[in-house]
């Protein structure tokens, strides 16, 4: 029971990594369109709930995946699956920490009067690591969805078309 909680709340924070990296890879297009003072007051408008969603949901992601693993020990395909989820979890994280932190304290010192030149250069940097953020959250969450479904009980899958090799043989 513990595992399957586990890979629930895993699979959980993974989805909303992945949900919240993605609505800011789909606004890249239309933040490119305004200028710089305009730019700005989204980034200082919109994104403080983003911040405490996504750290949440990758902070607890990296705990339960790894608590997880250690559980599947034994299981060698569920572990390296597990495993390949809690390495993006950490690396989500690490962009955070050495990417887009330190670029977000920057750009929250920013007034319009003093944007500097190279503000786009640092919107640019900004909207890769969230490009890169929402790569590993997809591996997170399809490596423990794959996890998940192959631990479906085979009497599930027979009943939804997936027969076993122990029915097909009959």
């Amino acid at each position: 029971m513990l595992a399957k909680t586990l890979r629930f709340v895993s699979l959980l924070c993974a989805a909303l990594a992945l949900g919240l990296t993605l609505t800011h890879d789909l606004e890249i297009a239309g933040k490119h369109s305004l200028a710089g003072a305009e730019w700005l007051h989204v980034q200082h408008t919109f994104y403080g709930g983003f911040a405490i969603v996504g750290g949440i949901a990758e902070v607890l992601g990296l705990i339960s995946t790894c608590v997880l693993l250690v559980l599947l020990r034994g299981q060698q395909t569920s572990f390296i699956l597990t495993l390949l989820a809690a390495l993006s979890f950490l690396g989500m994280l690490a962009l955070l920490a050495f990417g887009n932190n330190p670029l977000n304290q920057q750009i929250a010192t920013w007034t319009p009067e003093t944007l500097p030149a190279n503000w786009q250069q640092v919107r640019d940097a900004w909207d890769r690591f969230h490009v890169i953020s929402s790569v590993l959250a997809a591996l997170a969450f399809t490596v423990l969805l794959v996890d998940l479904l192959r631990q479906m009980p085979s009497s599930w899958q027979q009943k939804h078309g997936r027969r076993s090799a122990s029915t097909q043989a009959q």
